[in-house]
């Protein structure tokens, strides 16, 4: 009997005992589950190719900085935020000549919005909108840019037929107070190796003539800072905006 009497009291000492392991696993699993998160998300979003955009953004509370070497010693540099979870803002300073000999012209800064609408799942691709008034190769005689920006715009990512290769497709409309003429735009992205990828795009699908297929390379220096090496226009001449660009890409938190 006075063992049946003490039964409760060695269950309760066995279920205090068992705690701490209970508590080990939950604190485990927490962080395989912290690992594998970081594991997916061990390099910067590819939130464009060449020159279009994808679907990707940035993840929230991180921002990227960008500057791109371009014909005639022009450099544009560009702030992207991602203050909210499906949200991206910034803005891209333009300066033409700043490397070199020619006088430095400074272009009208450009607004960058991008708001992710839809994830994807294994059929349907993922779904981004946006807007991007930053324009290509400004022409003083013209007081316009030799090729014109984004303007609004819609695009699909989804992965196609090997891990990580990616098709992107989507349209835009560069200014509605003009034609509103739609634009096409696709390509693809292949990160065949966790440290480069490749980059083919086909843009400004419509206007015949002028029509755009670029190439480059991405390459990874460390997860958050990468380099792209790219021809825009290929097959063009330079009076067509045919040129080879560098930009330098680097993805961080906030500070805060």
């Amino acid at each position: 009997m006075k063992l049946f009497r003490q039964l409760p009291l060695h269950l309760m000492i066995a279920a205090l005992a068992s705690m701490p392991v209970f508590a080990e696993d939950a604190a485990k699993k927490d962080a395989d589950s912290d690992a594998a998160e970081t594991a997916v998300r061990e390099t910067s979003p590819m939130i464009e190719g060449v020159d279009i955009p994808t679907a990707d953004i940035l993840e929230p509370k991180t921002f990227s900085t960008a500057f791109r070497l371009y014909s005639e010693g022009g450099l544009a540099s560009r702030l992207i935020l991602g203050p909210f979870k499906r949200l991206n803002v910034g803005f891209t300073l333009d300066a033409q000549n700043l490397v070199g000999g020619g006088e430095p012209d400074m272009i009208t800064p450009s607004l960058f919005l991008k708001l992710r609408a839809f994830d994807g799942t294994d059929i349907l691709p993922a779904l981004a909108f946006g807007f991007d008034n930053s324009g290509y190769l400004w022409q003083d005689d013209t007081d316009d840019f030799l090729q014109k920006e984004r303007g609004i715009y819609f695009v699909g990512s989804h992965e196609i037929f090997l891990p990580d290769m990616e098709l992107h497709a989507g349209m835009n409309w560069p200014r509605v107070d003009e034609s509103g003429t739609p634009f096409g735009f696709f390509g693809m992205t292949w990160k065949f190796i966790p440290s480069f990828a490749l980059m083919a795009e086909y843009d400004n699908v419509q206007d015949g003539p002028n029509n755009r297929f670029n190439l480059g390379g991405r390459m990874w220096v460390t997860p958050y800072f990468n380099i792209d090496l790219a021809a825009r226009n290929v097959g063009r001449d330079a009076d067509s905006g045919a040129e080879r660009i560098v930009r330098i890409n680097y993805v961080a938190n906030f500070p805060f």
